[in-house]
């Protein structure tokens, strides 16, 4: 006898797949072939079946032993026996054709070896012909490849929809997929005499790819009109004619469900039980393989969504100041911190005439990209009125009634304040559009001082009144100007940094450069929110007036 190859598996469903491919991937890299090898395949099925049964009522699996051997002589023979440890019991196997011989020995007392040998005769098959193993494995392999491609997934879906029809000798195949919003399966097909993808889709419970989808079963429909769950209206439509169905749950290693594979029509016959565990097997590869090309796509998706963000946020810091005045007497710094990659916030300083400056800053409203449009336009809104050479109430009015004009379908909004700042005399006029109040602080008095004019948000009502209002900078003294993303920077426990905590930080680093007191208060609202992070957009304008000019 020639050992051609031993096999050691558990008696359980699951083993009946690794036995089928045992068999034939020895008798293809041996080159054998037969009549009778699909007859002791079956006949091998049978039995470990019965053996999963009755050898093991307890249902505790055991242990099986399968070798594949050789007999020599000048007929070969292929001997396959199977050895099983289970409780003695008289199997009932029925031949098939083929010329099958077997023979079985059951053990006297449990714990012994039971042993059914199948003989039959075999013959070698001409070099480079595929065996029908063949096909099937290529079509595994090539769907495990997929897993590690890049591929679209339409074009992934017929790769695996092509494999699944040729492994199986099907005539059709439809991947469904599920969606999740909808509760639905659906698959794109190409309709007969067309080159368009037409999509169906079908109510998961409903239908036979619907009815495999609500309940995880395998589904082999041998005759599809008989059966009430088929629907015939795709039939009808295309003037195919549905005999036989083969569909399986499409699950990830986590068992999420994803869809359902359906075969129609095998060529030769009806579907077998090994095309259903040949099924389960290809679509358990073909259903990670569809996970990582969504995953593929998504990541791309990131990243490109990522990138333009990116390009956005470089297009906002365009639309902030290039430089910041420089001007005798005077020391001024600004800092904008977006809390994602894009902002609301903004603030800015245009030249009025030699000595007298605008200064902006302002907040609109919502988050994200709609925030960071409408952050552009309110920015170029602001600069197109300070262009009208008017004063910082009139600004604000025609600012509000040109952000009303662009504004009838986004009902967006922002608060603002502007002051006209003369560093000549260190006068500042003012007024608000709803803005949180800028904080001036004495250095003589050690005191603080809040910017309040009368007005109300930009952009929210038609007939609005601005008040403007002035107030004289003195040296030493130092204004900023802030937007809610510093004072209203929480905890974890929701505890507001406030505007006590800010004052705090002015008042103690008074005495430093504007440079460094904006540096001093993002470090001291980081420091508080700890690791609850940044929540919102942080800007700072901070001007100290060093000397008289």
């Amino acid at each position: 006898m020639l050992l051609l190859g031993e096999l050691r598996l558990q008696a359980t469903r699951e083993s009946l797949l690794p036995v089928t491919y045992f068999i034939h991937s020895i008798a293809s890299s041996k080159q054998l072939v037969s009549s009778s090898l699909q007859e002791i395949e079956l006949l091998l099925e049978e039995a470990i079946t019965q053996i999963i049964h009755f050898a093991y009522p307890n249902r505790t699996p055991g242990e099986m032993i399968i070798r594949m051997e050789i007999e020599s002589s000048d007929a070969e023979i292929l001997v396959v026996s199977l050895t099983d440890y289970g409780e003695p019991f008289a199997m009932d196997l029925i031949p098939l054709g083929g010329g099958i011989e077997f023979e079985r020995q059951v053990a006297a007392e449990s714990g012994q070896a039971n042993v059914l040998t199948l003989r039959g005769r075999i013959e070698r098959s001409e070099p480079g012909v595929l065996t029908a193993l063949d096909r099937e494995l290529n079509a595994i392999q090539t769907i495990s490849e997929m897993m590690t491609t890049n591929i679209e997934l339409d074009d992934l879906l017929k790769m695996i929809v092509d494999k699944l029809v040729e492994a199986v000798g099907a005539e059709r195949g439809t991947l469904y997929l599920v969606d999740e919003g909808h509760g639905e399966l659906y698959s794109k097909v190409l309709m007969e005499d067309s080159s368009v993808l037409s999509e169906i889709r079908v109510k998961i419970g409903e239908g036979l790819a619907g009815h495999v989808a609500l309940t995880g079963e395998v589904l082999n429909v041998r005759h599809a009109y008989e059966d009430q769950r088929f629907n015939r209206s795709f039939d009808q439509r295309t003037g195919f004619r549905t005999e036989t169905i083969l569909a399986a749950p499409l699950h990830t290693p986590q068992q999420k469900l994803i869809g359902v594979a359906q075969l129609v029509n095998k060529r030769r016959g009806e579907f077998s039980s090994r095309d259903e565990r040949l099924l389960v097997a290809m679509a358990s590869q073909a259903a990670i393989s569809i996970e990582n090309s969504r995953l593929y796509a998504r990541e791309i998706q990131q990243r490109l969504t990522i990138q333009e963000l990116n390009t956005g946020r470089n297009i906002q810091r365009s639309f902030l100041p290039a430089a910041l005045p420089e001007r005798p007497g005077w020391d001024i710094a600004a800092r904008w911190e977006p809390a994602h990659t894009v902002s609301g916030d903004f603030y800015d300083m245009q030249k009025l005439d030699d000595d007298r400056w605008a200064i902006c800053i302002g907040d609109v409203s919502g988050k994200g990209v709609p925030a960071a449009l409408f952050m552009a336009l309110t920015v170029t809104v602001l600069r197109f009125a300070i262009d009208m050479h008017v004063g910082c109430s009139q600004l604000l009015q025609q600012a509000n009634r040109l952000i009303l004009s662009f504004n009838e379908q986004s009902e967006m909004f922002a608060t603002i304040f502007v002051g006209y700042l003369d560093t000549a005399s260190g006068e500042m006029q003012f007024a608000s559009g709803g803005h949180n109040p800028p904080l001036l602080y004495r250095a003589r008095s050690g005191r603080f001082e809040r910017l309040t004019a009368r007005g109300i948000i930009v952009g929210l009502l038609d007939e609005v009144t601005f008040v403007e209002e002035k107030v004289t900078l003195e040296p030493n003294d130092v204004l900023v100007m802030y937007t809610d993303g510093i004072t209203e920077a929480m905890t974890l426990s929701n505890d507001e940094f406030g505007v006590e905590r800010l004052e705090a930080v002015i008042q103690s680093c008074a005495a430093a450069s504007a440079q460094e007191l904006t540096q001093a208060v993002i470090e001291n609202v980081a420091a508080f929110t700890g690791d609850a992070g940044l929540f919102d957009d942080e800007t700072l304008v901070v001007i100290k007036r060093t000397a008289h000019t």
